[in-house]
């Protein structure tokens, strides 16, 4: 579906899923920005001012639901459709944990909370490992979302386990410190105050997505299943740009290794940078005859695109 955008007097720059937002500014050269969307899209875009602050389109009364960008705008074209599991209705009345952890290895205090769905706090459980964890907690409302599937007698119950980064640049681009403290530290502690099983699921969005994928490769004896949502992996360690990086070290071990005993769920934005590497990857995994699902979307890499995809992670992740 084709769209023109008529241009502020006062923009200078247009940010957008086209340009990963504020990451590739584009410059106005016009009055008004006319592109194309899939007519299923979800889009968000905002103006930047001559001081460089983010506006939202004045011409435009929907706003994004972003909690970095909060004064964006969107479109949502005429045939998206929000997931059913993207708004659970089904509150999370499960069992609350917050641990704190002495790290070793990132010499630091670490707060984790873990969540036991209603019902099964005596029981041994999987465990879901997920990166950023306070926004998955707040904004993605995981435990929600199992809450709704477990009613409908979907999926599996299993542990959640929110894991909150200081800096998450520093700490999901290939740290080895970051590793251990997750496979030495964490889980050993997990294992010893939750009732847990062997069946462990590293899940993370972006760059967390890139740690999920690092741990399981690495561990597989640790981690059975990974969920990537637009999972970071251009760059390798020693080219830590996701963005503009050359290699992938993800692509190429998947290449290079014999097919592990993993599990893969993958997803990606069509609007967004690593449209093209995450379709590569899945390539590598129907090549190797890993158990995989993959979904697109047409949307950018923003937390709408991914509440999108929370049911679909959970019932690959948790099927009975």
């Amino acid at each position: 579906m084709h769209y023109t955008i008529q241009i502020p007097a006062w923009a200078k720059f247009i940010v957008s899923d086209f340009t990963d937002m504020d990451r590739n500014p584009q410059a106005i050269t016009g009055a008004s920005w006319s592109f194309e969307l899939p007519d299923d899209a979800y889009f968000e875009y905002a103006f930047v001012d001559a001081d460089g602050v983010i506006k939202p389109d004045p011409n435009n009364a929907v706003k994004a639901d972003n909690p970095w960008y909060p004064n964006s705008s969107a479109i949502l074209a005429p045939h998206y459709q929000p997931d059913k599991y993207a708004n659970p209705t089904f509150r999370a009345q499960g069992h609350v944990m917050r641990l704190r952890i002495e790290s070793l290895f990132l010499k630091q205090t670490r707060r984790i909370i873990v969540y036991t769905p209603l019902g099964y706090e005596a029981q041994a459980l999987p465990v879901i490992y997920v990166q950023d964890g306070v926004a998955y907690y707040r904004i993605a409302k995981l435990a929600e979302v199992l809450e709704q599937l477990l009613q409908e007698q979907s999926i599996s119950p299993a542990h959640l386990v929110f894991i909150e980064p200081l800096d998450r640049f520093a700490e999901y681009r290939f740290n080895p410190e970051y590793v251990l403290f997750m496979t030495q530290e964490l889980v050993p502690l997990i294992d010893k105050e939750l009732q847990t099983t062997t069946k462990r699921i590293a899940m993370g969005a972006s760059l967390g997505g890139l740690v999920s994928t690092t741990l399981a490769l690495e561990h597989p004896d640790l981690f059975q299943t990974v969920i990537s949502q637009s999972g970071a992996f251009l760059g390798s360690p020693t080219e830590h740009d996701f963005y503009k990086g050359k290699t992938s070290w993800v692509l190429d071990t998947l290449q290079k290794q014999e097919a592990l005993a993993l599990r893969w769920y993958t997803e990606v934005g069509t609007l967004e940078w690593l449209t093209d590497i995450n379709r590569q990857v899945h390539e590598v995994l129907l090549q190797k005859v890993y158990d995989h699902v993959y979904k697109e979307r047409n949307a950018g890499h923003n937390w709408v695109n991914w509440r999108n995809g929370l049911g679909s992670a959970l019932l690959f992740a948790l099927k009975p």
